[in-house]
């Protein structure tokens, strides 16, 4: 069995004696973490349920609203618990896409990679100018900075679950989108 390691933050300790040396180089929107290992870990993230069926009723409204794309919508889920980077964990979010019958989402890119769980539906991605089909069940994968699209060719709605590691990406401070 594994021993879980525990934190504890010593940045006050360990600094005082070199603050003087920090002060040169801080500013206002510039401060020295030193002895990354010994900072205070972030808060617990809280175990999520996301229930499916209410959560395709804020879909297909926000579908039949077109105020993104007519037929089409997209949501992501986040925890206030992990901070800045607005995911499910520091390192993750997940989220929902609703495509109506015979509707296609506009080409964007962006630089976070993203696995999909197709939950309902039949269609295929262009992924950098290539199609890639899909149907309920399946599983696929965008790397980051790939120009995509999803396109719905049944005559049911398709919604598409995915993860991305957009949350790391947004705490380094280099989330990009492009359309």
């Amino acid at each position: 069995m594994t021993k879980t390691i525990e934190r504890e933050d010593k940045q006050v300790e360990y600094l005082k004696d070199i603050k003087s040396l920090i002060k040169e180089i801080e500013e206002d929107d510039l401060k020295v973490v030193a002895f990354m290992e010994d900072t205070t870990p972030p808060a617990d993230v809280k175990p999520k349920v996301i229930r499916f069926k209410r959560t395709l009723h804020l879909l297909k409204a926000i579908a039949a609203e077109g105020k993104v794309q007519k037929g089409v919508a997209k949501i992501m889920f986040y925890s206030p618990s992990t901070g800045r980077s607005k995911g499910l964990t520091p390192t993750m979010m997940a989220g929902l896409q609703y495509i109506e019958p015979k509707t296609e989402t506009k080409p964007h890119s962006h630089n976070m990679a993203s696995i999909y769980l197709v939950v309902k539906g039949i269609g295929y991605s262009v992924i950098d100018g290539e199609k890639y089909y899909w149907e309920q069940g399946d599983i696929f994968v965008i790397p980051a900075n790939a120009v995509h699209s999803h396109v719905n060719t049944g005559s049911e709605e398709a919604v598409l679950f995915d993860v991305t590691d957009s949350p790391l990406l947004e705490n380094m401070g280099i989330l990009e989108f492009k359309e």
